[in-house]
């Protein structure tokens, strides 16, 4: 969802990378993984993506008996 939500934003990988005091690679990586993440490192820079980008307007949508999960923005 990660990759989705940079997409809605226009946000490169490098630039959340930049925002979050990480490589990009860490952030490929994580966009990658289709685990849920157990490591708490993982867990927490997980989380600083995912308030970067509700910052700018991104709402996580995850699943439930009425929808699957994605992305969508503030209106």
């Amino acid at each position: 969802m990660i990759r989705a939500a940079r997409a809605l934003v226009g946000m490169e990988q490098l630039d959340l990378a930049r925002e979050i005091g990480v490589d990009r690679r860490t952030v490929s990586r994580l966009e990658a993984d289709r685990e849920i993440p157990v490591n708490p490192l993982k867990i927490a820079t997980f989380r600083k993506m995912r308030d970067v980008l509700q910052e700018r307007g991104v709402v996580f949508l995850y699943r439930s008996k009425f929808h699957g999960e994605g992305v969508a923005l503030k209106d």
